[in-house]
């Protein structure tokens, strides 16, 4: 068990939430609590938590609407459902609104802990499945998860997504050159630079040897333009570093989702890739 992990507890019981923050302080937890889904939102725009851990029936706002928009503000935050009427719960929605795992009312202090060191596991084992060794970013099947999504949500919504699509120039002849070594390090170096342009909440991943890809960056053509404005320039800070053996460039396209027209992933990466490859060409023309 983390022994620095935070949770947020959120019950309308005052009872409760004395009981399970009493019980899991001594355990070398970091407890909030509150005793509605307003306040508890509140708290996790100002403050980061490990885990949530939250009744369904609240006043107002129920537990899973108060999950969903829990897991907007903190994807990473895990979540722990809790109810008293288990013949009227829905593993389902709980899972759609972005919860790991659910727990019956009453519940005793030990299977409470045992819930928080499962989802922990399972999330640390998804992670692993989910993540490229090299660049720690979203591997091809992390990037596949996530996206489709944000995919269904855009349907739902009717709402338009861009990815960028990015791939690496002259990687072979940096490996050929300097050795692999330093070809690792070059996309270690360009993930951390896109890391540091995108948003901690955009999907940035590596699907290839050389390819990356964002999701989403934005809807309009004039966040584009100010999102690929500041990754160029970043890219340009890079290379200005003292000691670069060699320049890092980057070529990339924009595929548009557009829900009048609707597209599968498979066909976004292609749209992407054939203006990212226009891009590469009209730099081989300069």
């Amino acid at each position: 068990m983390d022994q620095k992990q935070s949770l947020l507890i959120v019950d309308d019981d005052v009872s409760v939430l004395k009981s399970i923050e009493a019980g899991l302080l001594p355990q070398g937890y970091r407890c909030e609590t509150a005793t509605n889904a307003e306040a508890a939102l509140e708290v996790v725009r100002e403050t980061s938590f490990d885990i949530m851990i939250t009744d369904i029936v609240l006043n107002g706002m129920d537990g899973f609407e108060l999950t969903g928009k829990a897991r907007k503000a903190q994807p990473d935050m895990l979540v722990i459902i809790m109810t008293g009427f288990i013949e009227d719960f829905s593993y389902d929605r709980a899972i759609e609104a972005g919860a790991s795992d659910f727990i019956k009312k009453p519940f005793t202090l030990q299977e409470l802990i045992i819930r928080i060191q499962l989802v922990n596991l399972q999330d640390k084992l998804l992670k692993m499945a989910v993540t490229d060794d090299l660049t720690g970013l979203c591997n091809r099947r992390g990037f596949f998860n996530l996206a489709e999504q944000q995919l269904k949500l855009a349907r739902r919504e009717t709402k338009g997504l861009v990815m960028l699509y990015a791939d690496l120039d002259n990687l072979k002849t940096i490996n050929d050159t300097f050795g692999h070594q330093s070809g690792d390090q070059a996309l270690i170096d360009v993930a951390t630079i896109l890391k540091a342009t995108f948003r901690d909440s955009d999907i940035v991943a590596r699907i290839g040897g050389d390819e990356f890809t964002v999701l989403p960056i934005g809807t309009s053509g004039d966040n584009i333009e100010k999102i690929t404005g500041r990754l160029q320039k970043n890219l340009e800070n890079h290379n200005e570093t003292k000691g670069q053996r060699y320049t890092l460039s980057i070529s990339f396209g924009i595929a548009c989702y557009d829900p009048a027209n609707p597209c599968s992933i498979d066909e976004l990466l292609a749209q992407g890739d054939k203006m990212m490859y226009q891009q590469k060409k009209l730099k081989k023309q300069a």
